[in-house]
């Protein structure tokens, strides 16, 4: 992520008070939000899911929190790539178990009040839409209010899956952040919020 864009999604978990985040996509940034939210120490706690596909790299951000003493409330979940009925043909999405599974273990029955969208990689030729099932998948774990930020929002292959994903949900995401490189939008509406369900 450019800094502009880490920058937008501090903004958002201080101004918004996000005690529950969970990003497609590990690395550096996983690292600075959980520096973040271990320093504002919520009451009601904190807890980050940070989902990756590779397995080596998972390991090397799991190493970095705990090397820091911030890893309690971060857990990092390996999803390996696989296809998937919502991916687009010939693309794969995180396995439907793994992710099913980690994200029920790390968010332990609570929604989802911040949602960034920096993976499964999406630069490669062909693979522009490869990001595109993660609203339609994820969408019923987010809470009335949830931020959702997707990366790389210039690339045409984001573009897409933002003009997709505004049809489908009826959302409007925000492009100005351009420069920044993510496209942002909020779920609106209020009122009783179920547990998580996978759909």
């Amino acid at each position: 992520m450019r800094p502009a864009g880490l920058a937008t999604v501090c903004n958002d978990i201080v101004l918004n008070g996000r005690r529950r985040v969970v990003g497609l996509g590990s690395g550096i940034s996983t690292l600075l939000l959980a520096r973040l939210l271990c320093q504002r120490s919520p009451l009601a706690g904190f807890r980050i899911a940070t989902v990756e596909h590779d397995a080596r790299w998972a390991q090397w951000v799991t190493e970095q929190l705990d090397r820091e003493g911030i890893g309690a409330d971060v857990v990092v979940v390996h999803a390996p790539l696989a296809p998937h009925p919502r991916a687009e043909q010939g693309l794969s999405w995180y396995d439907d178990d793994a992710l099913t599974r980690g994200l029920r273990n790390a968010l332990r029955g609570d929604p989802i009040d911040l949602l960034l969208v920096d993976g499964p990689p999406a630069y490669v030729a062909g693979q522009g839409l490869a990001r595109y099932p993660a609203l339609p998948i994820l969408y019923g774990w987010l809470t009335p209010g949830a931020t959702i930020v997707l990366d790389d929002a210039e690339r045409p292959g984001e573009q897409e899956v933002l003009r997709r994903w505004e049809r489908e949900t009826g959302l409007d995401f925000d492009r100005r952040a351009d420069r920044a490189g993510v496209a942002v939008a909020r779920i609106g509406g209020a009122g009783p919020v179920t547990g998580p369900h996978h759909g």
